[in-house]
C-alpha cells in the first residue's frame, strides 16, 4: 500500500511541475486498456479531481486484430468504472505494403490523438522505465547517436500540444504493484508476445537476461537516456546560437564549425524549417555534396517529399519536386489586394513614386504571367533592355524559383518583377501614384 501511495505522490509532483503556468485545463489519456494506461488513468482520476482539470480517456482501435472491437467495449467499461469520460475511434487506414507495422501504428495513433488536443489540452501516454530501456537498447543496436540514445522524452510539444509522460521514471514492476493494490483489471494484447517485433524480443528475452546478469540494467539504460537527453539539449542550444532563426543555412556555418557538430546543425536547421529528419545517408550526402560542390553547382539531396538545395553559398529546403506554374494568366482586377497564387503570395502597396504608375492601368489591365524565355526589362530610362535571365542571376533568385516567379504585364508589355524592379517606362515619378509589388514564394 505504501509503495502504491508513493507512486501516486511522485506522479502528482511531476505533473504539478510540468503543468505549472502552462494554461492546460484538460488531460487526454492515450488509453489502450492495458496495464500501463490503466494505472495512469486511475492515477489521473484522483489528480484531476483535486486540481480542477478535465480528464478524458481516448482509445485508438488500429483495426489490426480480430478482437479489437471487443477491446474497445472493454475499455469503455473500465473508463466508466473509473468515472472518466471516454471516447474512441477506429483507424480507417492500413499499413502500406512493406512498412513497419509498429512504426505505422505509432504515427497513425499519435496523429489521431493529436487531432483531439490543443494548447489547453495536454496528451498523456503511459510510457515507463522499461519502455525507456527497450527504446535505448533498440537505438543502440541500430547505431544511433545522442538523439536516439536520449530515448523517450518525459515531456515535449507537438505543435501547440504538450506531450507528457509522468510514469517514465517508474518501472513496470511498480505499476503492477499499484494495479494489484487497487484491484485494477486490464486487457492483455496478444501482439505483445509476438516475437516478430524487435521490441517484444527485447522485452521477452534480452532485458530479463540482462537484469539477471546485471541487476538494475533497465534503470541504468534509463539513466543513459537521461544523460544523452542532456547532451541533446546542449547540442540544440549550441546549434540554435549558430544557425539562428533563418530559413536558409549559410555554408559558412558548416565550414566554421567542427566536423562532428555539422550534422547536428543541419538537423536543427531542418527541424526549425519544419522538414523531416534526415537519415544518415541523407546527412552524408548533404555534408559531402554541399560542402565540396562547385561554386556554380546546384546539388540537391531529396528524401520524404523535401529537398535540400545549395545556391549562393546557402542551403535551402524546398519541395522535392518544384511544380511548374499554371499556364493561365490571372488578371489582377484589384491591384491593392493580395493575390494568392499556386507558388506564393503576391501583394502590392501604394507608394508616392518609384512604383508602377497606376495611371497606366486606366486603359490596359494588369495580368500575371510566367517566364517563357527571352523576356527583357529596362531598369533605367534611356538604358538598355536587359534579359530577365541575367537579372535573376544578379538578384540571386534561386534557380528553382525563377520559373514560378510572377511577372506583371500591362497589356502585352512586361511592366514589373515583384520584389525587384518596375520597368522604366512604367515607373511613377514626381510624387505620382504608384504601386510597389512584393512576392513571397512558398519554397
Amino acid at each position: 500500500m505504501k509503495r502504491a501511495a508513493a507512486l501516486a505522490t511522485r506522479c502528482a509532483a511531476r505533473l504539478d511541475a510540468l503543468l505549472q503556468g502552462s494554461g492546460v485545463a484538460a488531460l487526454l489519456v492515450a488509453y489502450s486498456g492495458g496495464l500501463d494506461s490503466s494505472v495512469l488513468l486511475h492515477l489521473l482520476r484522483d489528480y484531476t479531481q483535486t486540481r480542477g482539470l478535465r480528464l478524458q480517456a481516448h482509445h485508438i482501435d488500429h483495426a489490426l486484430h480480430s478482437d479489437s472491437a471487443t477491446w474497445n467495449a472493454r475499455c469503455a467499461e473500465l473508463a466508466t468504472h473509473f468515472g472518466v469520460a471516454y471516447s474512441a475511434e477506429r483507424l480507417a487506414s492500413t499499413p502500406p505494403a512493406g512498412a513497419s507495422i509498429e512504426n505505422w501504428a505509432r504515427h497513425a495513433r499519435y496523429a489521431a490523438l493529436l487531432a483531439h488536443t490543443d494548447a489547453q489540452t495536454a496528451l498523456l501516454t503511459a510510457h515507463h522505465q522499461d519502455d525507456q530501456a527497450e527504446t535505448v537498447l533498440l537505438h543502440a543496436l541500430r547505431g544511433s547517436g545522442p538523439h536516439g540514445l536520449a530515448g523517450i522524452r518525459a515531456h515535449g510539444r507537438c505543435g501547440d500540444t504538450r506531450l507528457l509522460r509522468p510514469l517514465l521514471d517508474e518501472s513496470r514492476a511498480e505499476l503492477r504493484i499499484y494495479a494489484d493494490v487497487h484491484g485494477l483489471t486490464w486487457i492483455e494484447d496478444p501482439s505483445n508476445a509476438e516475437q516478430r517485433f524487435a521490441r517484444n524480443r527485447l522485452r521477452a528475452a534480452v532485458l530479463p537476461t540482462m537484469e539477471h546478469a546485471f541487476p538494475g540494467a533497465a534503470a541504468a539504460l534509463a539513466r543513459v537516456a537521461s544523460l544523452q537527453g542532456e547532451v541533446v539539449e546542449v547540442l540544440e542550444a549550441l546549434a540554435d546560437q549558430i544557425v539562428g532563426d533563418a530559413q536558409t543555412l549559410p555554408m559558412s556555418c558548416l565550414r566554421d564549425s567542427a566536423p562532428p557538430l555539422r550534422p547536428y546543425l543541419i538537423k536543427r536547421w531542418l527541424a526549425r524549417c519544419g522538414g523531416p529528419p534526415p537519415g544518415r545517408a541523407q546527412l552524408e550526402h548533404i555534408l559531402n555534396d554541399m560542402l565540396h560542390a562547385r561554386v556554380d553547382g546546384a546539388p540537391a539531396v531529396v528524401w520524404r517529399g523535401v529537398a535540400v538545395r545549395r545556391y549562393d553559398d546557402r542551403l535551402f529546403v524546398t519541395a522535392a519536386r518544384v511544380p511548374l506554374p499554371a499556364e493561365h494568366s490571372p488578371s489582377w482586377s484589384s491591384p491593392w489586394a493580395a493575390l494568392a497564387l499556386k507558388h506564393g503570395d503576391l501583394s502590392a502597396q501604394a507608394v508616392a513614386e518609384q512604383g508602377l504608375d497606376t495611371r497606366r492601368l486606366a486603359q490596359s489591365s494588369l495580368s500575371v504571367r510566367y517566364r517563357c524565355g527571352g523576356e527583357r526589362l529596362r531598369l533605367h530610362a534611356g538604358g538598355p533592355r536587359r534579359e530577365l535571365k541575367h537579372l535573376f542571376q544578379e538578384w540571386r533568385v534561386p534557380p528553382w524559383q525563377r520559373a514560378s516567379w510572377p511577372l506583371l504585364y500591362v497589356g502585352d508589355q512586361l511592366a514589373a518583377v515583384p520584389g525587384y524592379a518596375v520597368a522604366a517606362e512604367f515607373r511613377s515619378v514626381a510624387a505620382g501614384p504608384g504601386l510597389r509589388f512584393s512576392w513571397q514564394p512558398h519554397d
